[in-house]
This record gives C-alpha cells, sequence and structure tokens, in this order.
C-alpha cells in the first residue's frame, strides 16, 4: 500500500484494465496536490507531477533533470537496466547518439517515406473493408506501423509477428491475454537478444537500413557497443510502433463515441491535422517518464531535493484544465492544442512526424470509404499503467 490511495488507483494496472486510463483520480490529485510526495510499497518514492506547465518545465530542462538511473516509476533505484538508448541518456551521450539516428526522421526522410506508407493505408483498408466487422487493434491499427518499422529495419515480413510479440512482452507484460513472458524484465532481455543478434548481423553485412545505419554509426571515432546498438534497436521495434498503434485505436474508439466529431471530419478532411493532434492528446499511450533531480530545485514551488525522483505524468497534463479548455471532451479542431504526448524539450520523441503521418494515412484512407461505424462488443484495455492502450476493439462499419 501507500500514502495516498487515490494515487494508488493511477498507478493500478487493474484499474486501467478494468476502465481505462483513471481520469477522474487524476483531477483529483491534480487539483489537491499537483506535486505531491508519492511512497509505496511496490515502487521507489518519487514526485508525482500532473499539472501542465511543471511536466513541461521539467521536460525543457534536462541539465537539471536527469533520465538516468530511473526512467520509469516500476524500476527501482537499484535495478541497473540493460537498456541503454535514448530515454535512457542523458547529455553529452543523449545527444550524439540522437543525431547518428535523427537524419531518418527528419521531415524531409519522413515524406520520402509517405507514398509508402499510404500504399500500406490503402492494402490494410481494402483488406478491412472486405467484410463488415473486425477487431480493429489487431487486425489494422497494429499493422500500419508495425509493418512501416520493419521495413525501415530490414526486418521481413515473416518476422513482422516476432516483432508484435516482443513489444507485448515488455508493454502489455502485466497482461496475460498479450504477454508471452513472466516480467517486463524477462520481455526486455527477449528483445535485446533478439536486437543484438540483428545488430551483429547488419555489421556484419550492412546494407542500406535503419538498423545498418544504428550499428555501424561511430561515436567520436568508435563504433557503439552491442548494448548500445541492441538498445536503439529495442525503442524502434518496440516503442515505434506499438505507442503508434494505440494513438490509432484510441483515435477511432473517441470518435466512434462522438459522433459529431466524425462527421465534422469526414465533412471537413482538411481538419485531418488537428485530429490527429486531438487523438493524440485525448489517448497519450505513454503515460508517464521519470526524471532525477541532479541538485535542490524547486518545481511550481514546492522544494525538491538533489537526488529526489519525479515522475512527469504526460496523461494528467494533457487533462489539465488550466491549459486544455474542456479537457475532457473530444474536439477535433481544438486549438491550441499544446499536448505533450511526444514529451518535451531534447528529449522529444524521434519519430513523433513518423507517427503522425502514419495515422493520417490510415485515416484520411479509411473515413472517406464508410458511411457508418459503430462498437460490434466491448472495448478491452491493456492491463498496464504505462504504456497504455486498447487491445481490443471490435467493430462494425458499413461502405461509403
Amino acid at each position: 500500500m501507500s500514502n495516498n490511495p487515490t494515487c494508488d488507483i493511477i498507478f493500478d494496472p487493474d484499474h486501467w484494465a478494468k476502465y481505462g486510463a483513471p481520469h477522474a483520480a487524476i483531477d483529483k490529485i491534480r487539483a489537491q496536490s499537483p506535486i505531491i510526495w508519492y511512497d509505496h510499497d511496490e515502487f521507489d518514492p518519487v514526485w508525482l507531477v500532473t499539472r501542465h506547465q511543471d511536466v513541461e518545465f521539467i521536460g525543457k530542462n534536462n541539465e537539471l533533470f536527469l533520465s538516468s538511473p530511473r526512467t520509469v516509476i516500476h524500476n527501482p533505484k537499484g535495478y541497473v537496466s540493460p537498456l541503454v538508448g535514448l530515454p535512457q541518456l542523458d547529455a553529452p551521450d543523449h545527444t550524439d547518439q540522437r543525431k547518428a539516428i535523427q537524419a531518418w526522421f527528419t521531415g524531409r526522410a519522413v515524406k520520402n517515406m509517405e507514398k509508402r506508407i499510404n500504399e500500406i493505408a490503402v492494402e490494410l483498408v481494402d483488406k478491412m473493408l472486405s467484410t463488415d466487422t473486425c477487431e480493429f487493434c489487431n487486425d489494422v491499427a497494429a499493422q500500419l506501423p508495425l509493418k512501416m518499422m520493419c521495413e525501415l529495419l530490414g526486418i521481413p515480413e515473416e518476422q513482422e509477428p516476432t516483432v508484435l510479440q516482443l513489444a507485448r512482452d515488455i508493454f502489455a507484460a502485466a497482461d496475460p491475454a498479450l504477454a508471452k513472458t513472466v516480467n517486463s524484465k524477462e520481455g526486455v532481455e527477449k528483445a535485446m537478444a533478439f536486437c543484438s543478434e540483428l545488430g551483429i548481423s547488419r555489421q556484419k553485412n550492412p546494407t542500406d537500413d535503419l538498423a545498418s545505419t544504428i550499428a555501424n554509426t561511430q561515436i567520436n571515432g568508435e563504433l557503439m557497443t552491442i548494448q548500445q546498438i541492441a538498445s536503439h534497436l529495442l525503442i524502434m521495434i518496440s516503442a515505434g510502433h506499438d505507442t503508434t498503434a494505440s494513438a490509432i485505436s484510441g483515435g477511432m474508439l473517441a470518435l466512434i463515441n462522438n459522433p459529431d466529431q466524425l462527421q465534422k471530419l469526414k465533412e471537413n478532411p482538411a481538419l485531418m491535422d488537428k485530429a490527429i493532434n486531438e487523438m493524440l492528446r485525448y489517448v497519450t499511450p505513454t503515460t508517464s517518464f521519470v526524471r532525477t533531480a541532479k541538485e535542490d530545485t524547486e518545481v511550481g514551488g514546492v522544494k525538491v531535493a538533489k537526488g529526489d525522483d519525479l515522475c512527469i505524468h504526460f496523461s494528467a497534463a494533457n487533462r489539465d484544465p488550466e491549459e486544455f479548455e474542456n479537457p475532457h471532451a473530444f474536439i477535433i479542431d481544438r486549438h491550441p492544442n499544446k499536448h505533450l504526448v511526444f514529451g518535451k524539450g531534447p528529449h522529444v520523441c524521434i519519430g513523433l512526424l513518423l507517427a503522425k503521418i502514419e495515422m493520417i494515412a490510415l485515416f484520411k484512407t479509411l473515413l472517406p470509404r464508410i458511411s457508418k461505424i459503430e462498437l460490434d462488443g466491448t472495448p478491452e484495455y491493456v492491463k498496464s499503467f504505462w504504456v497504455t492502450g486498447l487491445k481490443k476493439l471490435p467493430i462494425r462499419y458499413e461502405l461509403a
């Protein structure tokens, strides 16, 4: 147990599985104590930070708030993660290694991928609409970002199910319906082995894919270690598609539950970019990260000691009424929409442009071709409080 039962709900995977994001509990904590000391039997204590301006402040100040040694709330201080990828790194290592990968995700690079992304979207929608029902999460939402990331990494099509399972073993380790490992630690170890093998293969036989770039990049004149290479590849094969898939399926459910907004988007396709941003804010697939104070400081008027950990909660920040008018409403043309789904500052998600383009491609292909869409069963959520989302979304639809 902990010092705060309301906070417990926020970090209870069973609650997320049964109800989805616990926004009522989050709202209560944000209103009463937007920066609160949270001490739980299962986690090392943290400052839980729920206000948008404070989460943004911490994200921007990476020299004061460090990503290591603790990146996520469920890892204790003494835990030495095998991961040494971008989310776990601080400057100058983070700066140097990010530069090595960044070229694949610039606006120009993603623009060059757009034709292929659209082709995959058309293939998926054609297959989906060959029947009048589907399970949207697995049949559609997961497939586009998975296939695109595997193609970028040079992973053959027959290994796509393996990559999908590796991501589930990490992010949905507590959900026996999805994971095949005992816990996330085992899932990470299993994925690291896969990625190490991929990295070694690309060093021996480099090609023109992203995996080869990562495996053969030199930092200060030296190749990265296999652990570093595998860590970067793991982020790509897991977070590189899983969170986008969650945003797509969550966005679809939001449209179904808000038919007026769905109709507005169908009538005004120019609103697609804003609609995608609203889906991202509304869903927030990655709920939080942890930062560690490098020195004594202050956040939002609260004194934070050197060495204190702070859990910056994006789900809370993205529903903050001080930043978003009517924050629990799904409004496709919301403006401004300064959501923090991709983080803020130097650690902003490297693949944010790719994620948005993939979402745009799928919805702009699908929505004009359907006249009606509705639930065909009960949506089900992943049993997880960190990287979250739907695991089943049965839907029924009619062709336009």
